[in-house]
């Protein structure tokens, strides 16, 4: 396969950041429950009893890379937050209130590297809540300002749509990335509200976590270590440098018949799989997610596939 060498597979494939991984989990758990601690004082819907930190992503799976981003769920055990969420409020009141919000913060961005160790962080300190109108958007932002008083000044916090990304050279390394997902939890569902309309999607990663463990017991760790080389070769083609959807790869080796993964040679192995994907209609396979559905059904999946096509076609222009 032009392109593609045996040096840059092998090299994928036995790259191990394993430890920096762990590292990073640590950190992520510790600052987690910190943040979490301090809410629980002033929030009675929050508590470390209450709440789980579920690796989403490569962390999921531990196919991870230097370049892999560390993507998690925070799920809520709390009806109350849940009630408020599919209530009407006030969508014109909440945007002023966001606007003037991220306006105040946008003028002082230096204050948080000159702030003093014991400097009194007030502001950060105090969680304010209305029991009929504490929703997932204000558990967000009183999980910010957690996180804020629990890192060092040099990292940031930035509030998204729907995510919280903490950035920090010093504390977790000049190119990790973290995003942290609030949601609910009820029982092993992770459920983010979409609208009053529609309601909350529900995500579960019962059977996903089952089927990636039956494929390694068949074939062993080189189902892990084929998802690796596939995002890194993904990224590499990948206009915007971004990792492909990870449910939607574990689907796609997942399906990979298991005799394609026999033998020694990780190198020949990944190029009898490339073949199979290109002469097969993987809109097909099954998703790792749900195996009742199809990828191109699962809504974790389904958008996926055109993006697919065109990295495998695009593997004969990777430099080596």
């Amino acid at each position: 396969m032009r392109g593609i060498s045996r040096q840059l597979i092998e090299s994928i494939a036995v790259a191990d950041n394993s430890e920096f991984a762990q590292e990073i989990e640590q950190k992520v758990n510790t600052l987690v429950s910190l943040a979490v601690e301090d809410m629980s004082h002033s929030i009675p819907f929050v508590s470390v009893e209450n709440c789980i930190l579920q690796p989403v992503t490569e962390n999921f799976s531990g196919a991870l890379t230097p370049e892999s981003e560390y993507v998690y769920f925070l799920g809520f055990m709390s009806p109350q937050i849940e009630l408020n969420c599919t209530q009407y409020n006030d969508s014109w009141k909440k945007f002023k209130e966001r606007l003037a919000f991220a306006w105040n913060n946008s003028k002082k961005p230096k204050k948080r590297k000159k702030r003093k160790k014991n400097e009194d962080v007030s502001s950060v300190k105090e969680y304010e809540y209305e029991t009929e109108k504490y929703n997932l958007d204000s558990l967000k932002d009183d999980l910010q300002k957690a996180f804020v008083k629990n890192l060092i000044t040099t990292s940031i916090v930035y509030n998204n749509e729907n995510n919280l990304r903490i950035i920090g050279r010093d504390e977790f390394g000049p190119k990790t990335q973290i995003y942290i997902y609030p949601c609910l939890l009820e029982g092993d569902d992770y459920k983010f509200f979409i609208s009053r309309k529609k309601g909350f999607f529900k995500v579960n990663f019962l059977k996903r976590a089952e089927l990636i463990n039956e494929k390694i017991e068949r074939v062993g760790y080189d189902y892990i270590t084929m998802i690796k080389i596939f995002n890194s070769l993904f990224r590499s083609t990948s206009k915007y440098s971004v990792m492909p959807n990870q449910i939607f790869i574990e689907s796609l080796l997942y399906n990979v018949p298991d005799e394609l993964f026999e033998g020694n040679d990780i190198y020949d192995n990944f190029i009898k799989i490339v073949n199979y994907l290109n002469l097969t209609d993987v809109s097909e396979f099954k998703s790792i997610a749900n195996p009742e559905l199809k990828i191109n059904e699962d809504k974790l999946t389904k958008s996926n596939q055109v993006a697919f096509l065109k990295f495998i076609n695009s593997l004969d222009t990777i430099n080596s």
